[in-house]
């Protein structure tokens, strides 16, 4: 049996994140078919990156998870002021020259950008040396590495090891820190990438010109997930109140401030009993409002028991790798109302004919209108077809070990 490494930011069933979520799943999946190890920080959320969990090892549904501690919090005041040392080191027209003095000028230039990625990573976290030094010490053992989110010094450090045997699940997107020049040699250096949407395929590939480079659209497998009995309902709402749901990090990183507008102005115009749910953990303040309900963060039998009786999800986001709560809304049949502005949520809507794309009010307010007005079994049907056209498991662990073969001969 091969064994096989995940390399991830944050892992467990605490942790809230989609792409940490992600990880669960597939190195859950693939429990039986290879030797599974987690490699991973000792943090629960990715504001501080404090240590949460202990650093030692554990078993979590059949995988082994190594945990390493953080040493040092996120440094926002020195990433900050390292960014814009990055920005102004690599910006070509600021060293002209003749001769010497050019290629003099381009040598300190490159050094000085290498220098200072490392230091961003750093600061940026979470900082885990120690899990490097166990990669250098231990990855001979690994037929695969596989390093999930190319954001988070794991992955720009853990790269540098056995590229040779590293698969990259980058996650990316368009947004502002993947222009920094220290992910360029990032994007480059993995033997195998595979992205989760054709969207970030032509992105990745458009920034980083990075095609030749073996790599798949591998995608997720969802399972409509089981309800529970209802009991841990009463607590959030009553049975009988209609609302839509929003699931996620509550951050205006994914469009909540504006969701938060767009929802009260909605209601403002249109008065209801419409409620708005919110499941997930906060990470800015959430306004105060008689129809705004927020869940915190609860367990899937609860989530699902959620999404079924939701009119519809929605997604402000305007920045997705995925968007894996879409997806599951798709396989429970409930349409998604997604912010047209990101290309992965458009795709998906225009794709599956199982929801409604909004660019400004006017747009939101037809969404909502149209979802409680009119009937939505044709969209409903929709979902599901396409889930099981798309994304189901045995597709997707056939492309992945289709690329764990690809770097295993390699080494």
């Amino acid at each position: 049996m091969r064994k096989i490494a995940f390399v991830v930011q944050r892992y467990g069933v605490e942790v809230n994140g989609g792409a940490e979520y992600y990880c669960r799943l597939l190195a859950e999946k693939l429990a039986d078919t290879y030797n599974v190890d987690v490699l991973t920080s000792c943090a629960l959320e990715y504001v501080t990156w404090a240590n949460w969990y202990p650093a030692e090892t554990t078993s979590i549904n059949g995988v082994q998870v190594h945990r390493f501690p953080t040493q040092y919090e996120r440094q926002v005041k020195e990433s900050s002021r390292v960014e814009h040392k990055l920005k102004k080191w690599s910006r070509p027209e600021e060293w002209q020259g003749l001769g010497f003095l050019k290629m003099w000028a381009r040598a300190l230039v490159g050094k000085t950008v290498r220098r200072y990625g490392r230091l961003w990573a750093r600061y940026q976290g979470p900082y885990t040396p120690e899990l490097i030094t166990y990669l250098k010490h231990n990855h001979q053992q690994y037929d695969a590495l596989i390093f999930i989110t190319y954001l988070y010094y794991p992955t720009t450090a853990g790269l540098n090891v056995a590229p040779h045997k590293s698969i990259f699940i980058p996650t990316a997107h368009d947004e502002l820190p993947i222009y920094l020049p220290l992910f360029d040699p990032v994007f480059q250096k993995p033997r195998a990438i595979l992205f989760l949407t054709p969207a970030e395929q032509s992105f990745v590939h458009q920034k980083f010109k990075n095609d030749a480079i073996y790599n798949d659209v591998i995608g997720v497998g969802i399972e409509p997930a089981s309800a529970g009995s209802g009991e841990a309902m009463t607590t959030i709402l009553d049975s009988h109140t209609t609302y839509v749901l929003y699931i996620g990090r509550i951050d205006v990183a994914k469009g909540c401030d504006m969701l938060f507008d767009l929802f009260f102005r909605y209601k403002e115009a249109n008065p209801s009993t419409l409620k708005l749910v919110l499941v997930g953990q906060a990470f800015m303040p959430v306004p105060e409002h008689p129809d705004l309900l927020s869940a915190g963060f609860v367990d899937e039998p609860t989530k699902a028991a959620l999404l079924a009786g939701a009119k519809a999800l929605i997604m402000p986001s305007p920045y997705e790798s995925l968007s894996m709560v879409t997806l599951e809304s798709f396989a429970a049949g409930i349409p998604v109302i997604a912010n047209a502005d990101c290309a992965v949520l458009s795709d998906h809507i225009v794709g599956s004919q199982a929801g409604i794309l909004y660019r400004n009010y006017p747009d939101f307010e037809g969404a909502i209108n149209q979802i409680l007005m009119q009937d939505v079994s044709e969209m409903a049907s929709n979902a599901r077809a396409y889930i099981q056209q798309y994304y189901t498991w045995p597709t997707v662990l056939t492309k992945f070990n289709k690329a764990v073969a690809y770097v295993s001969e390699k080494n």
